[in-house]
């Protein structure tokens, strides 16, 4: 059978029925019914139903018709609900042509059914009424407790006598609207540990309820039947447990609703319980040197030599997990638990900041500080080395040496080892012999006579060796044998001038000047290289370099290399973060915060405005010609506008404002992902002397 999409009667639904006759395809019966009113008291509904036979789908139409006559067969029906007989129709007869829709048909009230050809005819089957408008049927159907129900509405029609139908039959269940039994409980904004109403309205005041919650897996009763309409509540903290990962806990708020000790039914709201803002990550650090001997000797961190082993302890709150950590310090940035720094740049109070971030993308920053205790490596300058004599009066003859020189070691509450050497050794020997020697002395200033066996039949290398627990720097210079103008080695196979021969080879003790050119046919070499490394390099000297091959013993020189992954940048005394050398600092990437970005607006999309009122105010009515009105006591007056009948207007009143205010949202842009900051690039080695 055709089926019947539109009602006749607006707001109601449709149950298509079926028939065993041949116009399946064309006609339709249908039932149309609507739940009328329902009865809280009762816990029934009232359902009004009306039964249709029709042309459904014939657009050319399709003519029956069956006069109302008192045979079973011509249109007798019952109607069921749940299995029971509500409605019997006590009339007969039917017909169908034309389709009839909603605002144009025509029924047997006021059409007879022979007469239905060429009108758009529409059969009511239940017509037991003598008006049209009272042409349906009506059951009452009871609820369970709880006031939930359901019905099963069926239909049974004996159209036989047309063979175009025959036997129609049609059923649907269909849900009722739920009867307001058991209460929905009513709660607004919920934050742990903050007290909110809990707002019930029951359909009878001599109900009582029992509220529980259920968060993730915690469970709880909150009051057990009480008669009360409003009932406090403050969500316990351990709830967050249940919210591991967001701010919110979701779950579920039961009524439980009695009538006397007989429960009637259990309504549910979802809640959404905030976790204050309060409940954030913590953390905690430890610091310590990283070289255990280090610490074992001072005490206290080193700046340039110690490098800070740095352990976070971060733990989220009421379930949260750790995602993140980001430590500051030392002028680098970190995001490991634990790590350890470059040797620290700076002295005096430094600080360090730590911030964590849980699952909940909340936070929590600490700050603290450390002391570096200043350091400097040893220094040494020797300003003057001669022969003299044992009064330290220069002699070429003498055999002992005078050195004036300044050296300085850093003191650091005199844990700091000191140890100052003078040494010499000959020309032609491999190893220096100590001629003098100070232990615990941090400073010197001032010219010191040592020796007594530096012969003067040979030249002497001096050394001046500087040293503390962390560096040993050298000074160097030298000696000449005893002034003589010529001199012929003793085995004839060496000559000098100026100084006493000592090697078989021409030597020249003397400053030499030649006034025309040299030519070296022969190789050229030193033996060292060490005056050309501190004309170049002293220490200190930063050296760059693509080719680390024999870099860290360049020129007799002791290098370390310096400044692995960052740009060097000139020392400025008026800024603080380069005001001396070897500070660090900068980042490779860079999060934006609202102050780096720069000014700009949104546009609103979407949004709600609202004008607020100004006050009161009045109009003037024009001048013009005013009569009193009639009768005993009149008071009231109206303008005859000089008795012309044109509109008359009001006087103005004045400029006025009114205040609006503006919500909405103005959306979301951008992610937050760090951005490259760094410049064009070419790598290469940096060395730095040390010694």
């Amino acid at each position: 059978m055709a089926d019947r999409t539109t009602p006749i009667h607006s707001g109601y639904s449709i149950i298509n029925g079926s028939f065993s006759g041949t116009a399946t395809a064309k006609l339709g019966c249908w039932m149309e019914y609507k739940v009328v009113s329902q009865s809280v008291e009762n816990n029934t509904s009232t359902i009004r139903f009306y039964i249709f036979i029709a042309n459904v789908a014939a657009s050319g139409g399709y003519h029956i018709y069956c006069n109302n006559y008192d045979q079973t067969n011509r249109g007798s029906m019952t109607v069921k609900a749940n299995g029971t007989t509500v409605y019997t129709r006590t009339k007969r007869g039917f017909a169908t042509d034309l389709i009839p829709t909603a605002a144009d048909h025509t029924t047997q009230y006021s059409t007879p059914y022979g007469s239905a050809e060429g009108t758009k005819f529409l059969t009511v089957m239940t017509d037991n009424a003598d008006t049209e408008a009272a042409a349906y049927g009506t059951c009452v159907i009871n609820h369970n407790a709880d006031g939930t129900g359901s019905v099963t509405l069926s239909w049974n029609a004996d159209c036989s006598f047309a063979n175009s139908l025959k036997l129609i039959t049609g059923s649907a269940t269909i849900t009722l609207p739920t009867i307001p039994r058991a209460t929905t409980p009513s709660v607004g904004s919920l934050t742990m540990v903050t007290q909110s109403a809990i707002t019930l309205s029951p359909a009878s005041s001599s109900f009582k309820h029992t509220l529980r919650y259920e968060v993730g897996s915690a469970t709880g009763t909150i009051v057990s039947k009480t008669s009360l309409l409003s009932v406090n509540w403050t969500p316990p903290l351990t709830l967050a447990n249940q919210a591991p990962n967001a701010t919110t806990a979701v779950g579920t708020l039961y009524c439980d609703t009695y009538s006397g000790n007989t429960l009637i039914g259990t309504k549910s709201v979802s809640i959404t319980i905030a976790v204050p803002e309060s409940v954030v990550p913590s953390a905690s650090y430890t610091l310590e040197d990283s070289s255990p001997a280090i610490a074992g000797q001072f005490h206290a961190f080193i700046q340039s030599k110690t490098k800070l082993n740095v352990a976070i302890n971060a733990s989220g709150a009421y379930g949260s997990t750790i995602v993140s950590i980001t430590t500051s310090i030392n002028g680098t940035t970190y995001t490991e638990a634990s790590f350890t720094t470059e040797a620290i740049s700076r002295s005096g109070t430094q600080s360090l900041t730590i911030t964590v971030k849980d699952s909940r993308n909340r936070t929590k920053t600490i700050t603290g500080t450390y002391e570096v205790a200043s350091y400097k490596s040893p220094s040494v300058n020797v300003a003057s080395v001669f022969r003299c004599n044992s009064s330290g009066v220069a002699s070429h003859n003498g055999t002992y040496v005078s050195v004036r020189m300044k050296v300085n070691i850093t003191f650091l509450d005199s844990s700091n080892d000191a140890s100052i050497l003078i040494q010499s050794k000959r020309k032609s020997a491999t190893s220096y012999t100590t001629l003098r020697t100070w232990s615990g002395t941090y400073a010197l200033n001032g010219t010191y006579v040592t020796g007594g066996s530096l012969s003067n039949q040979y030249a002497y290398d001096i050394r001046v060796v500087v040293s503390d627990y962390f560096e040993t720097v050298y000074a160097f210079a030298d000696i000449t044998t005893a002034d003589t103008i010529f001199s012929i080695r003793n085995n004839g196979l060496g000559m000098a001038i100026g100084k006493i021969c000592e090697q078989d080879k021409f030597e020249v003790g003397w400053d030499a000047v030649f006034h025309e050119d040299v030519a070296f046919e022969g190789a050229l070499s030193f033996t060292s290289l060490s005056w050309l490394c501190d004309l170049l390099y002293p220490i200190g000297s930063i050296r760059m370099t693509t080719d680390s091959t024999g870099a860290t013993t360049f020129l007799g020189g002791t290098w370390e290399l310096w400044g692995s992954g960052k740009v060097p940048i000139g020392v400025d005394a008026n800024d603080r973060d380069f005001n001396s050398p070897e500070l660090t600092g900068g980042e490779k990437t860079v999060s934006l915060v609202t102050a780096n970005m720069p000014s700009h607006n949104h546009t609103l999309s979407s949004g709600t405005v609202t004008v607020q009122s100004d006050g009161a105010h009045t109009h003037q009515a024009a001048s013009g010609q005013y009569k009193t009105g009639s009768g005993s006591g009149s008071t009231y007056k109206y303008l005859t506008n000089g008795g012309s009948t044109d509109p008359a207007s009001t006087d103005s009143q004045g400029a006025h404002t009114h205040t609006a205010s503006l919500s909405g949202s103005t959306g979301y842009k951008g992610s937050g992902t760090a951005h490259n900051n760094l410049p064009p690039y070419i790598t290469c080695y940096f060395y730095k002397r040390t010694a």
